[in-house]
């Protein structure tokens, strides 16, 4: 096996194709959780999400290779996972959680300060 061998070759550009099967995913997983533990879709572009979504499904329809793992999970899993973003900030937008709305932390109040002053 030497590197110009196509076996060889093909066995690591499969190993390279995992990269982004595992990042892009991951990384719209993140912004997932990002929505979902803040309760704000401040700074999420629906739009953005979804030429994001629409990029990556062109994307899958134009490699060819269409039952390849690291094809299918790079881009039309990524898809699904950003249309899931969109739905997420669009309905964050349409039913801002009380949670959101309220502070956490109430400020305590001032030992002898007094009440009437202020």
């Amino acid at each position: 096996m030497t590197e110009t061998d196509p076996s060889s070759l093909q066995q690591i550009l499969s190993m390279v194709g995992w990269v982004p099967a595992i990042i892009f995913p991951a990384a719209t997983i993140v912004k997932l959780f990002s929505l979902a533990r803040s309760g704000r879709s401040d700074g999420t572009t629906a739009l953005t999400w979804s030429l994001f979504a629409i990029a990556n499904v062109c994307l899958y329809l134009t490699i060819g290779d269409w039952t390849r793992p690291q094809v299918v999970i790079s881009t039309v899993g990524t898809a699904v996972l950003q249309v899931v973003v969109v739905v997420l900030a669009l309905r964050l937008r349409a039913f801002p959680s009380t949670a959101a709305t309220t502070p956490a932390v109430t400020p305590a109040p001032v030992a002898g300060a007094d009440p009437a002053a202020r």
